[in-house]
């Protein structure tokens, strides 16, 4: 990670994308700072602090600088940040703009708000701490805003005297977590499935070459371990298991509707050896290629009503693992060696 000015920093825990708050001890949550601010310029110098963050637009836009990128946000749009991640506030001039800030951090010392309970109560809350970039960025997808503004008028009203015990303090940060929750959640799915849709376009495209978890991880510029959860929580199977089903396809459709050579068709369909291409088909179906092609095949008959097809270049067939499919109503035969004559019968 990188600093405001370029400088190579040391990692933090935001860095390392999991905030740590089940310990032996109880852990309770305080707030450390909080603000709201309506300025036409602003410059924050870049900072790190052991508290988590919210900073809530409310109206106009801003720039916020955090892990080496700089994120424009709009009236409705929030970013919150883990401890540990340096970043940075700017409002253009000329352009004003509107800011709720929250600042809390765990402790401790007893407070009406226990992250444990929290942790038991609110679905998902887990998600708030298990953020590999360190922080997040979204639109405020039901009541945050209004969540925070009501926090942070008790704690002005409260003098910034606050009492980590009163009952009302407890509701009110809870509520706000909740909302956070939610938010935060509903941008995790609606990114995961972009992020699927990207990673499944990825593999349709080259599932015949030879592709590797990571290789797609990084397509999709993601780490494999959430990549791989995102196959297993949204289609409910591996990447390897996607990835042979696509083969497999394309496998079974040259089964019946050619009269390819098993090893020719292990190598159409993406697979290195035939040893494998048979091993796992038959995990799949149950049946070996052969017996799969006996049952299902195409009959096929040697009128080809005069005229002729080519398949040239036939090497590449092999080498690029390219498919040549001809649909007609019935053809002599289809193999590597490629020129056919219809009506005649016989292959030139």
């Amino acid at each position: 990670m990188r600093d405001c000015s370029g400088n190579q920093l040391i990692g933090t825990q935001g860095e390392l994308g999991m905030y740590r708050i089940f310990q032996r001890e109880k852990q309770y949550f305080k707030v450390t700072a909080f603000y709201a601010l309506s300025l036409s310029k602003y410059h924050m110098k870049c900072h790190i602090h052991e508290s988590f963050e919210i900073m809530y637009v409310t109206s106009g836009e801003c720039r916020i600088f955090c892990q080496n990128e700089w994120l424009r946000m709009k009236s409705g749009e929030f970013i919150y940040i883990l401890p540990g991640v340096q970043h940075q506030l700017e409002i253009t001039e000329g352009r004003p703009c509107s800011v709720l800030n929250l600042e809390f951090a765990l402790t401790s010392e007893e407070t009406a708000v226990e992250a444990e309970i929290l942790l038991e109560k609110i679905r998902d809350f887990q998600k708030c701490f298990q953020m590999p970039q360190g922080y997040i960025a979204a639109n405020d997808g039901r009541n945050l805003g209004y969540a925070i503004k009501d926090l942070l008028s008790y704690l002005q009203k409260s003098q910034n005297k606050v009492d980590d015990q009163e009952f009302l303090f407890g509701l009110l940060f809870s509520r706000t977590m909740v909302e956070l929750t939610y938010c935060i959640s509903l941008k995790k799915n609606t990114q995961g499935v972009i992020y699927l849709k990207k990673a499944c376009d990825y593999i349709d495209k080259h599932f015949l070459e030879e592709i590797s978890i990571p290789e797609i991880a990084a397509y999709v510029d993601i780490n494999k371990s959430y990549l791989q959860a995102l196959f297993t929580d949204k289609i409910g199977c591996t990447i390897n298991h996607y990835i042979n089903q696509k083969r497999l396809e394309q496998a079974i459709f040259l089964l019946c509707n050619s009269s390819f050579g098993i090893t020719d068709i292990a190598f159409a369909s993406g697979y290195n050896s035939r040893q494998h291409f048979s091993y796992t088909f038959e995990k799949f179906y149950g049946l070996t290629p052969s017996a799969y092609r006996g049952l299902h095949a195409r009959n096929m008959t040697t009128d080809t009503r005069n005229i002729r097809y080519s398949l040239e270049n036939d090497r590449d067939l092999k080498e690029n693992k390219k498919i040549y499919v001809f649909y007609c109503d019935s053809y002599r035969k289809l193999n590597r060696e490629c020129k056919y004559e219809r009506g005649k019968g016989r292959r030139q």
